[in-house]
């Protein structure tokens, strides 16, 4: 068994993150005991969380909290709480790192946003200095702030905004070919990490997706098989997804607020019932549930 502290942000996650695994009653001085498989996790009124060490307790802990799984050998895991990205042991071994995230895609509102960016080992330094980190963790507020910071650095980078009446057509046409979301997204992803491995002249490049459906990102991404692609859960731990995230969510806020304006609708604030139908594509994504009734 190993043990870490949390915090109380750490403790409020943990404890949402797991509310559906199999709990026991806990003993004297334990908040929290759980016991689901070979996952045993017993969480101290104290904060420390104690944790046996295989791989679905490590797996489960890193995609809850942001927890690190090497030790200077690479051979034997160990834990340790990262209060930043710092995952150069992966990074180093590239000459370029190209990451790509996505946003937008779970609103029923304003636009889908995908963007690629490509770093060198330089670029990463920089863009951890002015604190670039998961955008989980960051206010519109303080994207609004990183935003100008990354653009000033000069970051290669590709974005595709799509705007809904755009996004309607195009998963429209995706679906009348038995395709689905995932599909529409793995084209996009491939699309923008395409444009940007033209610009680089080397095959050590080192390609970094968030994880969504990894046959059907083969099926649109084709490039030289010399090139890495890996496909991560928490991609954003690298800061070129990290990057990319935060670039994706501030085209994503520009946009939407271009959409309001022009239509006069604040689209946070009302439901698809309430919007003219003569619009309603124009500032929604059509095929969701909520959105199907009132769009046609």
């Amino acid at each position: 068994m190993k043990s870490i502290k949390l915090t109380d942000d750490e403790i409020s996650k943990f404890i949402y993150q797991t509310r559906n695994l199999r709990h026991e009653k806990p003993h004297q001085y334990e908040r929290i005991r759980i016991k689901d498989g070979d996952v045993v996790l017993i969480l101290y009124n104290s904060k420390k969380l104690v944790y046996n060490d295989n791989s679905n307790t490590r797996d489960l802990l890193g995609s809850i909290l942001e927890i690190k799984e090497y030790n200077s050998t690479g051979e034997n895991y160990t834990y340790n709480k990262i209060s930043s990205y710092n995952s150069d042991s992966l990074l180093d071994n590239y000459s370029f790192t190209i990451g790509s995230d996505e946003t937008g895609k779970g609103e029923w509102y304003g636009p889908l946003v995908v963007t690629a960016v490509s770093t060198s080992h330089d670029d990463n330094l920089k863009l951890k200095r002015i604190g670039v980190t998961d955008s989980k963790k960051l206010s519109t507020k303080q994207i609004y702030k990183l935003y100008p910071k990354i653009d000033k650095l000069g970051i290669n980078s590709r974005t595709i905004v799509l705007k809904p009446f755009s996004y309607n057509r195009l998963y429209q046409k995706f679906t009348s070919k038995g395709k689905n979301l995932n599909h529409l997204l793995a084209y996009l992803h491939s699309k923008v990490i395409t444009e940007l491995l033209q610009d680089i002249q080397t095959t050590d490049v080192l390609v970094i997706i968030d994880k969504f459906d990894y046959k059907k990102m083969n099926e649109y991404l084709n490039i030289n098989d010399k090139i890495k692609v890996i496909q991560e859960s928490n991609g954003e731990k690298y800061i070129p997804v990290a990057t990319s995230s935060i670039i994706a969510k501030y085209n994503y806020e520009q946009t939407l607020k271009e959409i309001e304006e022009r239509y006069n609708i604040n689209l946070r604030k009302t439901k698809p019932k309430n919007i003219n139908k003569d619009v309603i594509d124009k500032v929604a994504k059509t095929h969701f549930k909520n959105v199907k009734p009132y769009a046609y």
